[in-house]
């Protein structure tokens, strides 16, 4: 299979929705039999109709898993380079540094907050892909072109000084494609590209 797809569990969704027809189904059947207090298990038809009304619109797997992972990765880079720059006045340098700061992230939050995870929610041909890193030293800004047409891939552009950095990252705007593109701030084409900066000038030092 030559595209690129967001990984979802469609058998084991479509199990618990048939499942849960199965069940509004005998509800309704068995509560027309018994025409008593038992009728009011026409309720639970009533009430998971309601909510699949709601729930099957919006369940989108591309909203529902890459565009949640993909800004929870990046909401972690723009967080625990803070706590990067502020032990080594610097942002990292390369790959290594780069998720080296990911796994450190604050010491208060070690039990709390989890690196963010080696592998997307992409995949090609069953095979799922892992995030990867494209460091480019001596920037002035950040990637917006010259981009993998993979899904996943995470540009991290610094200053030769490591005192700023940028970071894009590929993504689908649908659940299966041919071709990536920048991840946009609300995950649409006509969106601005999601975009993750900061300088040292926003991390004063602290007081001792």
């Amino acid at each position: 299979m030559d595209v690129f797809y967001v990984e979802y569990p469609y058998l084991l969704a479509a199990l618990v929705l048939g499942g849960i027809g199965l069940l509004s189904a005998f509800c309704s059947g068995y509560g027309a039999l018994r025409r008593s207090f038992y009728g009011l298990v026409f309720v639970v038809p009533v009430v998971f109709g309601l909510a699949t009304l709601v729930y099957i619109p919006d369940a989108s797997p591309h909203v529902q898993h890459s565009m949640l992972d993909d800004t929870n990765y990046l909401s972690a880079v723009s967080s625990f380079f803070q706590v990067w720059y502020e032990t080594h006045h610097g942002f990292p340098k390369n790959e290594a540094e780069f998720l080296d700061a990911l796994r450190s992230g604050p010491a208060a939050w070690q039990y709390r907050v989890k690196a963010p995870p080696a592998e997307s929610d992409y995949a090609k041909g069953g095979v799922r892909l892992p995030y990867q890193i494209v460091v480019t030293n001596d920037a002035t800004g950040p990637r917006l072109e010259g981009l993998s047409e993979r899904p996943g891939v995470i540009y991290y552009c610094v200053t030769a000084d490591g005192q700023q950095f940028w970071v894009t990252m590929t993504g689908l705007h649908e659940d299966v494609s041919r071709t990536a593109t920048l991840k946009r701030v609300a995950d649409r084409s006509y969106d601005k590209p999601w975009l993750i900066t900061a300088t040292g000038k926003d991390y004063p030092p602290r007081d001792p």
